[in-house]
């Protein structure tokens, strides 16, 4: 069954996705956010640096109210999937979930990313304790005075370990046997900063709660640290862009213009998917570019 068309089908319900429902409200267009419940702000046990909230706000509430903000202006929330994007020979779209089929002229994806989640024993909690954290950009301040790891190979988990350092923290970088790959340069500069390396094998990671997290070493050694950032890089949920031929980086970020067009026509990205910081606030602002971009096209 195919519904009526709307002017803009949201895939994504996370920051990105509701602000865009929020401005496409407020345009009076008919929209449709659909949502698998997937978004990476439900694993924040607390952000420090939305606009607004000086002391905090967990990840859960602030996606409560940000849905609540959306629902005012009277744009639908559906859970559910979308599994495959066709595009017309007249530019419009069809979405297939399961056995619906939904029409729109313009999509907007808002899929989000995952982070690569390393074998930890108790992950879970240990994220919600800020044991274990994935973003420096978001909480680095948070990590002043603390011994901190870094796990991650190659330039990657280097770059990582070289941004948290810039804290005043203790760092260590768990290369993972990784430092043949890393130019010499970048090893010195590393090392000016500051940063211990530890290049060996990890064998086990196991979180403690309240204690800290110990990393067992491939000869045995076990380090103690106050807090590890796995390093392992991320998933963009971009396959229903390039199934349609769109451009994406080599990390599967979708190559976007100033409008956060992709370079498939009518189709829009906003949020980790499309190239840029991974950050609520970067999604909200290219969600409301990408949404006032839309409405201008109408």
């Amino acid at each position: 069954m195919t519904a009526p068309m709307l002017d803009c089908l949201v895939i994504g319900g996370g920051a990105a996705g509701l602000m865009a429902a929020v401005y496409l409200g407020r345009y009076r267009r008919n929209a449709l956010v659909v949502d698998d419940g997937g978004s990476r702000l439900g694993m924040i046990p607390l952000s420090r640096n939305v606009l607004g909230f000086p002391d905090g706000i967990a990840g859960p509430q602030l996606l409560e109210s940000m849905r609540l903000h959306a629902a005012r202006f009277s744009v639908p929330m559906e859970a559910g999937r979308i599994e495959r994007l066709r595009r017309r020979d007249d530019g419009s779209f069809e979405a297939v979930a399961g056995t619906r089929r939904l029409s729109a002229r313009f999509v907007l994806l808002a899929t989000g990313a995952r982070d690569v989640e390393p074998d930890i024993a108790g992950l879970a909690p240990s994220l919600k304790s800020g044991q274990v954290r994935y973003c420096p950009v978001c909480d680095g301040f948070e990590t002043q005075g603390h011994r901190v790891a870094v796990l991650g190979p190659e330039t990657h988990g280097l770059r990582e370990a070289a941004f948290v350092a810039g804290f005043g923290n203790e760092v260590t970088w768990l290369s993972m046997g990784s430092l043949g790959k890393v130019a010499a340069p970048e090893l010195a500069s590393l090392r000016a900063a500051g940063v211990q390396i530890v290049d060996g094998q990890v064998r086990d990671v196991e979180c403690r709660p309240r204690q800290g997290v110990a990393v067992e070493m491939g000869d045995g050694q076990v380090l103690g640290f106050d807090v590890l950032y796995p390093a392992l890089g991320l998933t963009h949920a971009s396959q229903l862009a390039t199934a349609l031929g769109a451009q994406a980086e080599d990390d599967g970020q979708l190559v976007v213009d100033d409008h956060f067009e992709t370079t498939v026509p009518g189709l829009y990205a906003a949020g980790d998917v499309a190239v840029g910081l991974n950050q609520i606030n970067v999604a909200a602002g290219q969600a409301a570019i990408a949404a006032t971009a839309i409405h201008n096209r109408l």
